[in-house]
């Protein structure tokens, strides 16, 4: 399987200066994304372990409780430790995680600042973006990873991958009618 970064250097390739230029903003977009995406697995990693343990009867605790998680003002970091406290989870998911936070951390607040200078040369150029190609490749691997802690819960609310799918179908019908006008 080609990763990521081959991919991308195949894209720098073809671009001229200006392409370029954007391919590395591109992926570094693509970096807070999929940041986003584990958090977003933390969060459903929390609630339904609440709603398990909390043995909730209603749809309303269940919406109760899914909206305090997803209302919460707590980091990233702080949902990670709730789930290294929620989940029995392997000594090598821990310290992917503390990477991840690390890596995250570094990329959305000091990145830039420090490697500014790099933006003005190719070479820069393809440090940058494989370093954004590598936190990208390291968080689906984690995120995948996270999955199976979390699944037989999710399958239980009958949020199996098959709604999931399902449900984002009709997110994205929905957003192409209101698009169009005919929503």
């Amino acid at each position: 399987m080609e990763r990521r970064y081959d991919i991308a250097k195949n894209e720098y390739e073809t671009e001229n200066d200006d392409g370029r230029h954007r391919l590395v903003y591109a992926y570094f977009g693509l970096v807070i994304y999929f940041g986003q995406c584990l958090e977003e697995t933390f969060s459903i990693m929390l609630w339904t372990d609440r709603i398990f343990k909390k043995k909730v009867k209603t749809n309303e605790e269940v919406n109760e409780i899914i909206d305090a998680i997803e209302n919460s003002k707590n980091t990233m970091g702080n949902f990670i430790n709730e789930v290294k406290q929620s989940y029995r989870l392997t000594t090598s998911i821990v310290d992917q995680l503390d990477k991840i936070l690390d890596t995250r951390n570094y990329l959305a607040h000091k990145y830039f600042k420090l490697h500014i200078a790099k933006f003005h040369s190719e070479i820069g150029q393809l440090e940058m973006i494989k370093y954004f190609c590598d936190f990208i490749d390291d968080s689906k691997q984690l995120d995948e990873r996270l999955k199976t802690y979390y699944t037989k819960y999710t399958d239980k609310l009958g949020l199996t991958q098959e709604k999931i799918e399902q449900l984002m179908a009709e997110m994205k019908e929905q957003e192409l009618q209101r698009v169009t006008g005919n929503g």
